[in-house]
């Protein structure tokens, strides 16, 4: 066997493993967060989403729009046979400039608008902030509602700590109207938090639409604060400790309408080449 023909089947082994033992196959289209190529992306946009284009995707996640406008970004997507289904904002954005955001949503064609981290004094969400981002989210779903779009919160792994419901996190999901928020789960931070995905996609379906496919290297400290994550903790699917093929399984079962690939590491490109051939070993 051929070296490279060897390597393509040694890192798909443990997919096909996992396939013998009941998994469905990974149907899905698979995306990619933007942010994946974000050193790449802040030199040349154009080159960049190019890049993603060869490397087979159409479907991506916006955020920065990388000193563009929202039309001038949408004309570069669709001059590369891409379309961006969700579009990030920061908890700042949506509480003071949500119709902006709203707008440049809408121009790159986005249905979701996901806010990221909810501000936190503590090492972790308190049950006092969980009450107020969830009065926020509630408020700022409407507004979403309004033109069109769609609102989730994006899992960080500070949203575990126990509660009355379970953690933190059940009491947040809890105190939001699924008619105007829910959720793009992260497995990554939600294996942080010493949580399952699994459990959470089963116990709350269709509650997370969106989610982020990303794998941690094997002996983190788990469970502390996103700050002591380091970039290179992120490491190509399969390779890790994340479970991908059930959480992938479970996320076409109970609702997950995106799957988008997010490689946090500096230098992404051999990483995403890696996970996509993992991917394509659960097809």
């Amino acid at each position: 066997m051929q070296r490279r023909q060897f390597l393509s089947a040694a890192m798909a082994a443990p997919a096909l493993a996992s396939l013998a033992h009941g998994q469905s196959r990974f149907r899905a289209e698979l995306g990619i967060n933007i942010y994946s190529v974000r050193s790449m992306a802040s030199k040349d946009l154009p080159g960049t989403l190019k890049l993603l284009k060869e490397l087979g995707f159409r479907m991506v996640e916006a955020g920065d729009l990388y000193g563009r406008s929202a039309k001038e970004f949408q004309a570069l997507l669709k001059s590369n046979g891409l379309r961006a289904t969700s579009f990030g904002a920061s908890y700042k954005a949506l509480d003071t400039q949500i119709e902006t955001v709203a707008a440049d949503a809408k121009t790159i064609g986005a249905s979701y608008v996901v806010c990221s981290t909810i501000p936190h004094s503590a090492k972790h969400l308190t049950a006092s902030d969980v009450t107020s981002a969830a009065q926020k989210l509630n408020a700022w779903g409407k507004v979403l509602t309004k033109h069109g779009l769609k609102l989730c919160y994006h899992t960080h792994g500070t949203e575990f700590d126990p509660s009355p419901d379970g953690t933190q996190f059940d009491s947040l999901l809890k105190q939001t109207d699924p008619k105007h928020v829910n959720y793009e789960m992260d497995i990554f931070w939600i294996v942080y938090g010493l949580q399952d995905p699994v459990d959470f996609l089963k116990r709350y379906p269709n509650r997370f639409p969106l989610m982020h496919v990303k794998d941690m290297r094997h002996g983190m400290v788990l469970n502390q604060t996103p700050a002591q994550v380091a970039e290179d903790d992120s490491v190509p699917l399969g390779t890790g400790v994340v479970k991908i093929p059930p959480a992938l399984e479970a996320g076409q079962k109970y609702g997950v309408k995106h799957f988008y690939l997010e490689e946090e590491a500096v230098d992404a490109l051999p990483q995403i080449k890696q996970s996509l051939k993992f991917i394509e070993g659960l097809r």
